[in-house]
């Protein structure tokens, strides 16, 4: 980058404006940077200081507005946020215990490389306003920034290494890492990492991207071995106290591995929604460390000898996920699903932080302790477990309908949490409680986030609603009120037309049908006149078989052995319900017709005679039933009383294919008119209950519509 002034190609803006360094804005335009951090060199001034002119006015008007621009046009909004933050942390960290002894404004080292990592954040500023030398570039702002901030980097790693090998003894001073050391780590990666406007295309500027995955990688390993010491320092020190104790350690490793090497990675493997959900990791115990920071502080702080430590370096790898360069090394991906999946990782997180809540509550207990807080931390760990669980579950499978009972799942939680936090929040000592603030705040709120404040996400969900409860199917059974499932009809013959229909069911009381027949059994004071086989049941007189299938349809009281599906005529009683079924059998013509009279009550079967088994009162039967013929019926036939039209309910097939037929119809048309059962369950609103019970009843037909709806 040079700092040479071309000359402009117009001469009278030229002269009218004072040379390079008394622009009007107040920009020394002749001193500024390279293209990618100062405003353009050669630019004219304002127009009305040229000769007063019509052809000075006119050509510089067009280019007014570049004279006035902004040195600082073209930073991101997302740079100077960075800037802020880093700035914040470095400032809030001297107020925090930077270890076991003192705090951050107690150590000069720590004070001095806290004021160099901040004025890092002021480079890229003093670049843009022409302040730095000519020979200056992004690539040296870029270089410098790095350099001045792994002074702090190394430091807190000489702090690590110190309470490593202390003893455990924090009594001397000595040990320990505080939420100072957290939260300053955390700036000072934020500031020595390359902002937005100073990446160059990924294809020429990738050597910076693979520079901090590694970080990243490098910060996870530091982690995983930090964990790992703890447990072997922490096992093999003087606080040895048994299996339950070693088992508690091991526990508290794994809750600590889990929650932060989930999202890292997730982000090693390029995921942008492990990489959001780390970073919202990182500023959720960010905050708490700062909460901590009273009297009755949540987290303070954690040492390697003392049962847990690596919460305190979960900020630095949020802020090493959050660099652009490492932004733009994740897979692309749907907004919409990105923040769906962070939700459902938040989830997890909270699944994992109620189980270890609920696990190392029961150890504390089987070890003797005793006390309302303890006893809370179980129920609590497992209901928040369950309810992560469920809510986990409802929105990764379905983002729409599982988004309501996700945010309820949260709130629900952050309920749990918070009952906790308020029970335990004085018995919390050497970082124990950031469980509690999790659960209490931090992960539902980042579940609510990722769901309703991304602009993308709430225009996807306006346009795409749950559906309706009453649309839910075979779900909304549980819950949304239907007309009961009918009962199987089991009626009896109407009037016994032949030896297999004046067969009484076993077991059955006499009945009385509608045509004035009384079955054997029944008491009767006289002979009653015989049914001819063409008319009543099967037929009326001179029609077919097939019109008149109704009319036994308005015989609610019948037994049930006659409704059974699959029963054919000759084989016992049966409903008639499809006409073409009813009409192939053999059987159903014109048969024998029983004398009422003449049967007994120990009668248990009709077709006797015609199997070869003599009957008394049985012989003359058939010669009977055949010589009366189907022209001479006696006048006193009782089946004449009534017509079959007027049996008919008045239900039609296209009554019962019609959607908008209303449920309680459809539930009275598979009682009264079985014939149009098919029908029915082709209807694509019959209710799941009414399918299920037609599904039930083995008859052909219908299960050939039941199938023709999938």
């Amino acid at each position: 980058m040079t700092n040479q002034t071309e000359p402009a190609e117009d001469p009278q803006p030229r002269a009218a404006g004072t040379g390079p360094t008394t622009a009007p804005d107040g920009v020394a335009v002749g001193d500024g940077d390279s293209s990618a951090e100062r405003a353009p060199v050669g630019t004219p001034a304002e127009p009305n200081l040229g000769d007063g002119g019509p052809g000075d006015e006119e050509r510089a008007e067009p280019v007014a507005p570049s004279g006035t621009a902004s040195p600082f046009a073209g930073i991101p909004v997302s740079d100077y946020v960075r800037d802020g933050v880093a700035a914040l942390l470095l400032l809030v960290s001297l107020a925090l215990p930077w270890d076991a002894a003192s705090r951050a404004s107690d150590k000069i080292e720590v004070v001095l490389l806290t004021i160099l990592s901040l004025l890092t954040l002021a480079l890229p500023y003093l670049a843009r306003t022409g302040v730095l030398p000519a020979t200056w570039t992004v690539h040296t702002t870029r270089k410098v920034r790095l350099l001045a901030n792994a002074p702090y980097v190394l430091l807190v790693g000489v702090y690590l290494v110190v309470d490593v090998v202390g003893g455990g003894d924090l009594g001397d001073g000595w040990g320990g890492v505080g939420s100072a050391a957290a939260l300053g780590l955390a700036g000072a990666l934020l500031a020595a990492q390359p902002r937005e406007s100073e990446l160059g295309p990924q294809d020429q500027d990738r050597a910076v991207t693979d520079r901090w995955l590694q970080a990243l990688l490098v910060g996870a390993a530091v982690l995983a071995v930090t964990v790992l010491l703890t447990v072997i320092l922490t096992v093999t020190g003087t606080r040895l106290g048994g299996a339950l104790f070693v088992l508690l350690v091991l526990v508290s490793a794994l809750f600590v591995l889990a929650l932060a090497g989930l999202p890292t990675y997730g982000t090693w493997r390029r995921s942008e929604a492990a990489r959001l959900t780390l970073v919202g990791l990182g500023v959720i115990l960010a905050v708490a460390f700062v909460l901590g920071s009273g009297n009755n502080g949540l987290v303070t702080i954690e040492s390697t000898h003392r049962g847990r430590f690596g919460l305190v370096l979960v900020p630095a790898l949020a802020a090493i996920a959050a660099a652009p360069a490492v932004h733009r090394a994740m897979a692309a991906a749907d907004p919409v699903k990105t923040w769906v999946r962070v939700a459902v990782n938040a989830l997890d997180l909270a699944l994992v932080v109620a189980g270890y809540v609920a696990v190392s509550a029961v150890l504390t207990l089987a070890e003797g302790a005793r006390g309302v807080p303890v006893v809370l931390a179980v129920v609590v760990g497992v209901l928040a477990a369950a309810v992560a669980f469920v809510a986990r579950r409802s929105l990764a499978r379905d983002a729409t309908s599982g988004r309501p009972l996700a945010l309820g799942g949260a709130g629900v939680v952050a309920l749990l949490g918070i009952v906790l936090l308020v029970v335990t929040s004085n018995r919390v000592v050497f970082g124990g409680g950031v469980e509690h603030v999790l659960l209490a705040f931090g992960l539902p709120l980042l579940v609510v986030g990722a769901l309703t404040v991304p602009r993308e996400v709430r225009a996807y969900f306006a346009e795409h609603r749950p559906v309706p409860a009453a649309a839910a199917g075979e779900a909304a059974r549980a819950y949304v009120w239907q007309p009961p499932v009918p009962k199987p009809v089991r009626p009896a013959p109407a009037a016994p037309s032949g030896p297999e229909a004046a067969q009484p069911p076993a077991g059955s009381y006499p009945v009385t049908p509608h045509g004035g027949a009384v079955h054997p059994g029944a008491a009767q004071t006289g002979p009653v006149a015989a049914q001819q086989p063409g008319q009543g049941r099967w037929a009326p007189a001179g029609g077919d078989a097939t019109e008149v299938l109704p009319v036994q349809q308005v015989e609610p009281e019948r037994s049930g052995y006659a409704a059974r599906p699959g029963l054919d005529p000759d084989q016992g009683p049966s409903t008639a319900v499809m006409p073409a079924y009813q009409e192939g059998q053999p059987g159903t013509g014109p048969q024998p017709t029983a004398q009422p009279g003449a049967a007994s009550p120990a009668q248990g079967y009709q077709g006797y005679g015609q199997q070869g088994y003599p009957q008394q009162g049985y012989q003359q039967q058939p010669q009977q039933g055949y010589g009366a013929g189907y022209g001479q019926q006696p006048a006193a036939q009782p089946q004449q009383s009534y017509s079959p039209p007027a049996q008919v309910p008045g239900f039609t097939a296209a009554q019962a294919l019609d959607p908008s037929t209303p449920l309680e119809v459809l539930a009275q048309i598979v009682q009264d008119a079985p014939h149009l059962r098919p029908q029915v369950a082709a209807n694509p609103s019959t209710y799941p209950a009414l399918l299920e019970w037609l599904g039930n009843l083995g008859d052909p037909a219908v299960d050939a519509a039941l199938r023709s709806r999938r």
